[in-house]
Parts: structure tokens; C-alpha cells; sequence
């Protein structure tokens, strides 16, 4: 059974795997109650994202306010784009779908 931790950690390396394969250089920070957030540096944009993961069948959850508000104001600190990336795993940690992106900071 896959703790609240492994299920953030499988999450993260997802969307780490996937930004790392569009060309983004990537950092992990440390978990936030069951998220994790990425630095994402690229060529032409450099993002800060917030990856929120579940475990299928049930749904990612909603960001919380108080979670928004960190999220932005770490983006705006660091000069990035803020975004949210929803990921859904199965009980050993593989991709359900696909990640589902929504920039934070129009």
C-alpha cells in the first residue's frame, strides 16, 4: 500500500519526467502536506509548480486557498510562472492519463 508520501513522490517524478523531457532543468522541493513543488528552468521560461497527485479512483484535490497563496508568492519571489499539475497514479505509481496543467499567475 502506497503511503500519502509515496504517492506525492511518484507525482512529483511524473511531472519531473515530463518538464525534463520538454527541456526544462528541474528541483524538487520538499513535500507540502501530501504535494510537492518543482523549479522548472527553461531556455525561454522558467516555471514553479505545485504537483498535487492522487491515487486513482479517487480525484486530485482541490488547491487550498492558503496553498494558492504560498504558491504565488514563491513564483513571484523567483520571477516564474506559476502553475498546478494534477496527477492521478495507480496502486504502484504509473500515470493514469495525463497530467492535467493549469497556470496560476494570468
Amino acid at each position: 500500500m502506497l503511503t500519502p508520501a509515496d504517492i506525492a513522490s511518484f507525482g512529483e517524478r511524473h511531472v519531473e519526467s515530463w518538464l525534463s523531457s520538454t527541456g526544462y532543468h528541474c528541483t524538487a522541493s520538499k513535500p507540502h502536506h501530501g504535494a510537492m513543488d518543482i523549479e522548472a528552468r527553461g531556455e525561454e521560461e522558467n516555471l514553479f509548480v505545485h504537483v498535487m497527485t492522487a491515487l486513482e479512483p479517487g480525484p486530485v484535490p482541490e488547491l487550498s486557498t492558503a496553498d494558492l497563496g504560498r504558491v504565488l508568492s514563491r513564483s513571484m519571489t523567483l520571477g516564474y510562472d506559476a502553475w498546478l499539475a494534477k496527477v492521478l497514479i495507480d496502486h504502484e505509481g504509473g500515470l493514469v492519463g495525463e497530467i492535467q496543467w493549469s497556470q496560476l499567475n494570468h
